[in-house]
């Protein structure tokens, strides 16, 4: 039987944080029923939570934050008309809401010698950009979540699904983003980070990076600027340069002779409202600029070029398909 280290409290800290910002975002729906088991599963975890979630309260940071809690202690989170203390600002350690799934927690602060950890979310169609305090930058896209540490020693950040965009500034350290599968070293630039089921994306838009897999015996790959690899399960990375794409950062989509499919596969990140298209029709190819989440806009632009039959789906989705002879014969 394995000996497992009893967990500290900054780590029981960023898991009740990070709850507080799941309990949120309700990206899972199932959210509700495994945060309890969290709760009920060890006694500083219930603690943790509700000191937290009290700091929380005080301030009047969660007046806008429809959270359920445990009924006793640590009761649901109401809307209030509470607003924030300031006497709070001014603590050692501060924690801060700033928005919708994005949890700061300042222990000393960065330039006292602390230690920065930002928990950060995004839900299906939102873009967010946020600053570090060592003057570093990460833009978040749609449904995605990253889990940063900014130290007087250190510079990481773990994306735990989706992409992410980091302007790294210079600094003494190295900035450290990791995936499930892929490490990525970087000393300034910027650089995008895709973590995908079967492999992770790594771009270097300015600057250079270095990439390898999580196994010890993974080469590095060097990226400059333009450079691109895509990093599988088994550490082996395919380097390449990257074709010009549209900057997601904007909240456009642009497609250049696209694939359909690809197209569709791509708007469909941006909205719980999915186009859904034949599989004959996933080689025709489109070209335009389109709003990130205008789903109905989409799917009736791409109708009428093509001259495609739209249909709502039960579900409310929209499906595109060829049209029948009859139609169009009417």
């Amino acid at each position: 039987m394995g000996f497992r280290l009893p967990k500290t409290r900054g780590m029981l800290r960023r898991e009740a944080g990070n709850w507080l910002a799941r309990l949120q975002s309700g990206r899972d729906p199932d959210v509700d029923r495994k945060f309890h088991q969290w709760y009920g599963a060890d006694p500083r975890n219930a603690a943790t939570f509700d000191r937290v979630k009290s700091s929380y309260e005080r301030a009047g940071l969660l007046r806008h934050s429809p959270m359920a809690g445990p009924a006793q202690p640590g009761a649901a989170i109401r809307k209030s008309g509470w607003k924030p203390l300031p006497a709070l600002a001014a603590a050692a350690a501060a924690i801060l809401l700033v928005s919708a799934g994005i949890v700061f927690f300042r222990d000393g602060g960065f330039l006292s010698g602390g230690t920065e950890t930002l928990m950060l979310m995004t839900s299906v169609g939102e873009i967010k950009q946020i600053n570090l305090a060592d003057g570093s930058r990460v833009t978040l896209d749609t449904a995605t979540k990253v889990e940063v540490e900014i130290g007087a020693s250190h510079r990481s950040a773990r994306l735990r699904y989706g992409r992410a965009r980091f302007r790294i500034a210079r600094g003494r350290e190295p900035f450290v983003v990791q995936t499930a599968k892929t490490t990525v070293t970087a000393s300034e630039g910027i650089i995008d980070v895709e973590q995908g089921d079967r492999q992770d994306k790594v771009q270097v838009l300015a600057g250079a990076a270095r990439v390898r897999g999580l196994d010890q015996k993974a080469s590095t790959v060097a990226l400059a600027s333009g450079d691109t690899v895509a990093m599988n399960s088994g550490g082996t990375g395919q380097k390449g340069v990257a074709a010009p794409e549209p900057d997601w950062t904007r909240g456009m989509l642009q497609f250049e002779a696209t694939p359909l499919g690809d197209a569709v596969a791509a708007a469909n990140r941006y909205s719980k409202q999915h186009i859904i298209i034949d599989q004959d029709l996933r080689g025709l190819r489109v070209s335009g600029a389109f709003h990130a989440g205008d789903t109905n806009g989409l799917a009736t632009a791409l109708a009428a070029a093509f001259h495609l039959a739209l249909r709502p789906a039960p579900d409310g989705n929209l499906n595109l398909s060829r049209k029948a002879v009859s139609e169009h014969q009417g």
